[in-house]
């Protein structure tokens, strides 16, 4: 028996001027590398730009091993149009597309914006029983150039049997400072390099 494709969500929450000027989203760019790897995997990108067309997103509960969400945050939720977005309500929206994990299954959080933190913390509960853990930014602010980058590492490298701390390491070393930081739902700790 051939083992199961991996499986990617993305989520990709463009701001206003994003969507005005036909940029290239970060999730844009990570659906063609996993596609150019030629993984063969099964990759799903959820675009929307307000919190109106979010809470009414078709949902579908996907068989996947990390979901990615792109998004401009702020400490108490992310930004859209038509305001903000609560972080409890994030998290209720990303669970309307999944099942519980099973005990023998695993899958990722990525969360890709500023406060990705604020992010990880505001959410833990909601998402424990849906992620085995979460990679997210040490520090407040990122910058797209930032992100992609380590976006771009990651996905290029990472797959569920590689360790998680050997990639944050790697990552952080070429970016020559502690910025990605993975941490563990189950056992809540927190990986990164000395």
């Amino acid at each position: 028996m051939s083992k199961p494709k991996l499986g990617y969500l993305l989520f990709d929450l463009p701001s206003d001027h994003e969507v005005e000027e036909a940029l290239a989203t970060e999730c844009k760019v990570i659906e063609s590398l996993i596609h150019n790897m030629r993984l063969k995997a099964r990759v799903k990108r959820v675009c929307v730009a307000s919190i109106e067309k979010f809470t009414k997103y078709p949902t579908y509960r996907y068989q996947v091993q990390f979901v990615h969400l792109a998004c401009h945050g702020g400490k108490d939720g992310i930004g859209m149009l038509g305001g903000t977005m609560r972080w409890t309500e994030v998290a209720r929206q990303i669970t309307k597309h999944l099942h519980k994990l099973k005990d023998d299954q695993k899958r990722v959080m990525v969360f890709s914006c500023c406060h990705s933190s604020d992010g990880f913390h505001a959410t833990r509960m909601a998402l424990k029983d849906y992620f085995t853990g979460a990679y997210y930014f040490s520090s407040e602010t990122v910058s797209f150039s930032d992100a992609i980058t380590i976006w771009t590492m990651f996905y290029r490298n990472k797959r569920l049997a590689k360790p998680h701390g050997a990639i944050v390491k790697v990552i952080n070393e070429f970016l020559g400072k502690n910025l990605l930081v993975f941490r563990s739902y189950e056992m809540q700790s927190t990986v990164q390099p000395p």
